[in-house]
């Protein structure tokens, strides 16, 4: 192995995606536990590497000399090999730098509060020390089972999570603190990246909040690394560029609206267009089950056919890279609202009522008035969760071409 990352469990690492566009060296995953790693750095056959959680403290014992971040730190997460000596780094701390610069409403007058004591935390806080930030506090597992939280860290304007709490696959995992309850947060720094919005990004949203994932922090310290590995400058613009890149490839788009107006036509031509899986949710159930929809509500009721789709709406949308077609019921559970929104663009498909096709579609039949009052009730909540609205009335191709320069507008710089 020439580079590479080590680490316990690393399914769905961004690491080789980023490290082939700062760099395109061969770079490999490997999950291994703690013994094997010791293994690993003291044969020194590499070139450099990667550490990630929970051995980021214990890679530097093999190093034979540290830089500054990771003295300062106590953890390294790079390691480069010269003739024979290991060189330590913490390029999380020029990562966590990058990221805080950038984000221009943070002073370092404002209450900060760091939850978590592992090596991301403890990282964070020399960092926020180093720009001179005059009130860090730092909220541990302890502190978080023995206080009352939020009492304590009630002048929080920035909370920066540090803690692997709603990450994949634990996205429903509940935050320890109740941000609803700080009512001076104005800014919340999740530094999780998967999913690429996490509940608590979800949720700092939802109260007004500014709210940032990990990600940006992820691809600048991949930059710094590369020009460790590699022993070039690249420069600071790239990690922007990249990071707009990797969210394009990854984020999916899902379709919402009312029964009948376009979204499977249109999301088969769209994952067609833009060379993607398209997957229909509706089908998903059917397969699993072996019956149609309208089977399925006619013969356990439109309870049950809820619970089925919040199922398939979890297994499916906490992938990558796809396009999905929804029911238009899909809305009225509040669970899958997260689910829209944890890695994925939504898209609003609109339709005028007469235009709708509802053969073969249970919920829809009952003429124009119960149509009507389908649409008054869920007309705001297809508003509120979409990032985007297209009408369909126009071709298919021309709609098709709409969503993908609304999409690709996203991602432009």
């Amino acid at each position: 192995m020439e580079y590479g990352l080590l680490g316990k469990k690393l399914i769905y690492s961004f690491s080789p995606m980023i490290h082939k566009y700062f760099g395109d060296c061969e770079y490999e995953l490997v999950e291994c536990s703690e013994e094997d790693i010791r293994l690993i750095l003291s044969g020194k056959k590499f070139k450099g590497l990667n550490i990630t959680n929970p051995y980021k403290i214990m890679a530097k014992e093999y190093c034979d000399k540290l830089d500054e971040s990771a003295r300062k730190t106590g953890c390294v997460n790079t390691i480069v090999n010269k003739n024979g000596s290991l060189y330590g780094y913490n390029t999380d701390y020029y990562g966590f730098l990058h990221m805080i610069k950038k984000i221009k409403s943070i002073k370092k007058e404002s209450p900060f509060s760091i939850i978590g004591s592992g090596a991301t935390a403890r990282m964070s806080k020399v960092v926020l020390e180093d720009l001179e930030c005059q009130s860090i506090k730092i909220i541990s597992r302890e502190d978080i089972k023995n206080h009352n939280i939020e009492e304590l860290i009630k002048d929080t304007e920035i909370l920066i999570n540090c803690t692997p709490i709603g990450v994949y696959p634990l996205v429903d995992e509940s935050f320890p603190v109740e941000i609803k309850k700080l009512i001076k947060l104005k800014h919340v720094i999740d530094l999780n990246y998967n999913p690429l919005n996490t509940r608590l990004m979800i949720e700092a949203n939802e109260l007004g909040c500014k709210a940032n994932s990990g990600l940006s922090m992820l691809v600048a310290q991949g930059k710094k690394a590369a020009e460790i590995f590699l022993g070039k400058k690249i420069d600071d613009s790239l990690i922007d560029e990249v990071e707009r890149k990797i969210r394009k490839r990854l984020l999916n788009i899902v379709l919402i609206g009312m029964p009948g107006s376009g979204k499977t036509v249109i999301g088969r031509e769209l994952a067609h267009r833009i060379n993607r899986e398209f997957v229909d949710i509706d089908n998903c159930i059917e397969n699993l089950h072996k019956m149609t929809i309208q089977k399925i509500i006619e013969k356990n009721g439109i309870r049950f056919f809820r619970e089925l789709e919040k199922e398939v709406v979890r297994e499916e949308l906490l992938s990558f890279s796809k396009v999905f077609s929804t029911g238009g019921g899909v809305i009225e559970d509040r669970e899958n609202w997260r689910y829209l929104k944890y890695n994925s663009q939504v898209i609003y498909i609109e339709r005028d009522l007469d235009q709708l096709d509802t053969k073969g579609r249970p919920l829809s039949q009952g003429g124009i008035d119960r149509l009507n009052n389908i649409y008054e009730k869920r007309n705001p909540i297809y508003k509120k969760l979409s990032d985007y609205r297209v009408k369909n009335n126009k071709s298919l191709l021309e709609t098709v071409e709409e969503i993908v320069k609304v999409y690709e507008k996203n991602f432009s710089y």
